[in-house]
């Protein structure tokens, strides 16, 4: 029998990741792009970027506001983790600026097989630890999929020379087995690379003064959830009552996720 390494194979990364997301079209998309690059935007390679979202049964990981993917990278597995911000709380929402602040674990391994043991250690903050270390890896099933093509511009902001990247993605949310899948989505993300709020801050405030008028939509929740409520036909009741309740203490609902979605994101194809 052939023995699977699954300890990581990179060291686990703990990163900071605040961000801003939009909605928004392809014209918008290029506008955009031409406006970035006439400002002095530095394009980076675009990819095409694909992952599988996990959780357990009753989503309990969603219950305590973490996010699980992983995606595929040449021969090795990247593996991902975002926590709340504040890892004593379970909500994650955007702050009152519209930036959602989370943290961001990743290691690479020769295993798809998902591990949350994987993560402790100094990478798994004390606080998530405790809330997830009795949760067993078995209980993890693949939950749905996204693809995306993603092409990405940096621009430096006049604000501490904060770095900003600008990602321009177009795809799809989808369930594991293909039978429900979100509409062509265009989502905008801006996540501040290095610097400080205040920097991102400043590429918001023009960006949404420029193009707001002319469509671009702010999202207040996130696009993990796009996934999830593909998912909303095929759940028992049980389930259904398990997810709305796990969505609603890390700050989501069912009204709240489709005002703040504007663009009609939840329309299945």
């Amino acid at each position: 029998m052939t023995r699977v390494n699954k300890k990581p194979v990179t060291k686990v990364e703990v990163v900071p990741e605040p961000e801003i997301q939009y909605a928004a079209t392809p014209e918008l998309f290029v506008e955009i792009e031409h406006w970035l690059m006439n400002r002095g935007g530095l394009e980076k390679k675009a990819e095409r970027d694909s992952a599988v979202y996990y959780d357990t049964k009753n989503f309990r990981l969603l219950r305590e506001g973490i996010e699980y993917r992983i995606k595929e990278k040449g021969k090795l597995f990247r593996h991902d983790m975002k926590t709340p911000h504040d890892t004593h709380m379970r909500e994650v929402v955007p702050d009152a600026n519209g930036i959602l602040h989370r943290h961001e674990m990743k290691f690479k391994t020769r295993t798809v097989k998902p591990s949350l043991k994987a993560f402790f250690g100094q990478a798994l903050l004390d606080p998530v630890k405790d809330r997830v270390w009795r949760f067993f890896d078995k209980e993890l099933e693949a939950k749905f999929r996204s693809s995306f093509f993603k092409k990405k511009i940096d621009h430096e902001t006049d604000c501490q020379r904060s770095r900003v990247e600008y990602s321009f993605q177009t795809g799809n949310m989808e369930t594991v087995d293909g039978s429900r899948k979100t509409k062509l989505l265009y989502i905008l993300e801006l996540e501040l690379r290095e610097g400080m709020d205040e920097g991102l801050l400043e590429e918001k405030a023009e960006l949404e003064r420029i193009f707001v008028p002319k469509g671009l939509k702010l999202l207040t929740d996130r696009k993990v959830m796009l996934g999830f409520e593909l998912l909303l036909p095929q759940m028992s009741e049980k389930q259904r009552h398990a997810y709305l309740d796990a969505k609603r203490r890390n700050g989501g609902g069912d009204v709240q996720a489709r005002n703040n979605n504007p663009a009609g994101l939840f329309k299945a194809a």
